[in-house]
């Protein structure tokens, strides 16, 4: 008896909540605010995931996409924390370095990551090291130990290897590009890559895995990819406190590769009708339908555990943070 009186004195207080919700969407306009220019991943992901959250989102509200390229996601962040309403009609998606400029303390981030409301995740990003089938290594061992030609973008991923796992790579830059490392791999100018997206290369480059012109010796990962249960992940190599303190905030940033976000402050039920949104989203079969047409791998991350990530990446002690900017070169 106790337990039916409960219920209905609940229910309907649920159900008022719920119709709250559905009239404020009903009634609003949603923006989407996309952190890069248009046509880029982070604009392909962002249209397509708001084209399908808002028929989830109670009253199927319509969006409104916006554009604010600019200094690697800061721009569209310090818009959603500062200037957007904090009502749950704005979210937006941006690089996953945004937050990592609030934890060097970039004055330009003027915003505190852990008080987003983040929504979700839609893929998680991957990264191997790879060589060119000439270079004859077959094992990480022969990876770790040899001197071997690295064709760079960005040096962050051979600098943490030298640095805090002795590896003995050489980071050949001035490329401009990742297609020109790849380039210059297929005419052995340099012996292999790292920082490459296995969803990217599995996408462009395809042949390379099956006429097996490369070698895959490292995935940087705290979980194996389901494509690559026998390559190792670099978090094997840690055996101190400080190397896997260091791998955990490199690896965080491949936890949130395609990140929604609403502004701090939004009303808790609203949050929640976001995320759920976001959820039922990432398992809508003509959403991952279109997703698979436009090359675009799901591989998606609740809200509630991006808040966690976050939170815990700024709990790591200031000393980490400064051996980590000095092993990587300062920025990821």
């Amino acid at each position: 008896m106790l337990m039916a009186a409960a219920l209905m004195i609940f229910a309907p207080m649920a159900n008022a909540k719920a119709d709250e919700t559905a009239d404020f969407y009903r009634a609003n306009r949603m923006t989407m605010f996309i952190g890069s220019s248009t046509g880029d991943g982070t604009d392909l992901y962002g249209r397509l995931v708001i084209k399908y959250m808002s028929k989830k989102l109670p009253g199927a509200p319509q969006f409104v996409t916006t554009n604010l390229p600019g200094a690697n996601g800061l721009v569209a962040a310090n818009q959603l924390y500062n200037l957007a309403p904090k009502d749950g009609s704005t979210i937006g998606t941006f690089s996953r370095y945004a937050a990592f400029e609030a934890l060097w303390n970039n004055p330009s981030a003027r915003f505190k990551p852990e008080r987003f409301n983040w929504i979700g995740n839609v893929n998680i990003d991957v990264s191997v090291c790879i060589t060119w089938h000439s270079a004859e290594v077959k094992s990480l061992a022969e990876f770790m130990s040899r001197d071997l030609k690295i064709g760079v973008t960005n040096e962050s991923h051979v600098n943490i290897l030298n640095n805090l796992f002795g590896a003995k790579l050489s980071a050949i830059k001035g490329y401009p590009g990742g297609n020109e490392v790849n380039l210059a791999l297929e005419r052995g100018e340099v012996d292999g890559r790292c920082n490459i997206s296995w969803s990217a290369l599995v996408s462009t480059n395809r042949n390379w895995l099956r006429d097996k012109k490369i070698d895959i010796l490292m995935q940087f990962s705290h979980r194996k990819l389901g494509d690559l249960p026998n390559v190792a992940l670099v978090t094997e190599l840690a055996t101190t406190d400080l190397q896997k303190q260091i791998l955990n905030l490199v690896l965080t940033s491949q936890m949130m590769a395609r990140v929604i976000v609403a502004p701090p402050d939004v009303p808790a039920t609203r949050i929640a009708a976001l995320r759920k949104a976001f959820d039922e989203t990432m398992q809508d079969e003509d959403f991952l339908q279109e997703a698979a047409r436009l090359g675009a791998p799901i591989d998606p991350v609740s809200g509630a555990e991006i808040q966690q990530v976050i939170t815990d990446m700024f709990r790591t002690p200031p000393e980490v943070v400064r051996e980590f900017q000095s092993m990587v070169g300062g920025r990821l």
